[in-house]
């Protein structure tokens, strides 16, 4: 049964929660809710606040789950000051403060509201070794309201010219992914399988969610984990070139054997359907939370979904019109390369066998060290074979 238009739904509801880091508690609850929904699937929150969805199969061994990795914050403004019809922000994440233009237009929000109090627009902003630090905006309509937040004000979810596009891709998307991952593992029960979903909170400033995840133990030592990012697509990492095998971020290079069972799970899809794509690349833009799980012992690697205005910095068109000059935009990932992270995460969930560490060469290696025996084997003195 052809799942596309469920696994887009998933999305459009994820995507139309507005969050900034250390305010997730409406992609949270969202997440909370899914999983409540669903017959096979349980979920709790750690002492840091972190979202924890299980999925236990029939036998499946508990202290050896595949843990997938997505943050539920996303780069914006805390209010901490209104004063008239004029609002003191201060930002959280990363953005060059070049993008942050006179007259970018931002949405108000109060904590545990979906729906905008009010528009502003900025007047002001200020920097700190070129990232934006602060800005002032005029509120135009309605209310802002002081200890809410405020966010870029584009619209959470659409669909253009073949692309997702809202406010916030990087990593509510990313989320949606796992959500559709266990979400098929509820619908199907497969035994032997034990997938967590694990929803982190700020991660935009400085992976606190994971590293508190990391010191609390939420994730078995044993476990394989998998950092799901919306990562900023490269000239060698193109949009529409399909869902990227990570192999390191800007600090690390990840598990080998963990990042081999992902292109082995790409090439059993690909071997059976010549339109799903696929890629192995070192995303080096930045760095995500499989490197500091690496850092803390566990097996960890990645899947990234290549990401057009990264942290909404405009860096291109959906048309191809050439841009005027820094400024934000909405982020944007193409549907296909979406729906092949969710078929890549289903095929790899119900393969467990993939994730055990290898004991043996893989195929490639057996076949050349084969090869090289056979070369190089022994000669006498007269240069022939003994």
């Amino acid at each position: 049964m052809d799942r596309r238009a469920d696994w887009l739904a998933v999305a459009e509801r994820l995507l139309s929660q507005p969050t900034v880091p250390l305010v997730e508690d409406l992609p949270a609850a969202h997440v909370v809710d899914f999983a409540e929904r669903r017959r096979h699937l349980g979920a709790g929150r750690d002492g840091a606040g972190n979202v924890v969805v299980r999925y236990h199969g029939e036998g499946a061994d508990a202290e050896r789950p595949l843990v997938l990795v997505a943050h539920l914050d996303h780069p914006g403004f805390a209010v901490d000051e209104v004063g008239g019809r004029t609002a003191t922000l201060s930002f959280r994440g990363g953005l060059a403060v070049a993008n942050a233009v006179a007259g970018s237009p931002i949405d108000f929000f109060r904590r545990f509201e979906a729906d905008p109090v009010g528009r502003g627009v900025l007047f002001d902003a200020e920097g700190r070794d070129g990232r934006l630090r602060g800005a002032r905006a005029r509120v135009v309509d309605g209310e802002a309201s002081v200890d809410g937040f405020a966010m870029w004000a584009f619209p959470g979810f659409s669909l253009e010219a073949g692309r997702i596009c809202g406010r916030v891709c990087d990593d509510l998307l990313g989320a949606a992914v796992v959500l559709c991952t266990l979400d098929e593992l509820s619908r199907r029960a497969p035994a032997g399988v034990e997938v967590w979903g694990l929803f982190t909170r700020a991660e935009e400033i400085g992976f606190l969610g994971a590293l508190e995840a990391i010191r609390l133990g939420t994730v078995p030592p044993r476990a394989a984990v998998l950092s799901l990012e919306c990562s900023k697509a490269l000239v060698d990492a193109p949009q529409g070139g399909g869902v990227i095998v990570r192999v390191g971020d800007r600090t690390s290079i990840f598990d080998p054997g963990l990042s081999e069972a992902l292109a082995g799970a790409a090439r059993r899809l690909a071997a059976d359907d010549g339109d799903f794509r696929w890629q192995r690349k070192l995303m080096d833009a930045g760095t995500c939370e499989a490197s500091a799980f690496c850092a803390a012992g566990w097996r960890a690697s990645g899947l990234a979904l290549p990401l057009g205005n990264y942290h909404n910095a405009l860096d291109r068109s959906l048309d191809g019109t050439p841009l005027k000059g820094p400024g934000i935009g909405p982020e944007h990932v193409t549907v296909d390369d979406y729906l092949a992270g969710v078929r890549l995460l289903v095929e790899l969930a119900g393969c467990p066998s993939l994730l055990e560490a290898p004991s043996h060469p893989p195929p490639w290696l057996a076949e050349r060290m084969a090869r090289a025996h056979r070369e190089l084997a022994p000669t006498g003195a007269a240069g022939q074979r003994a």
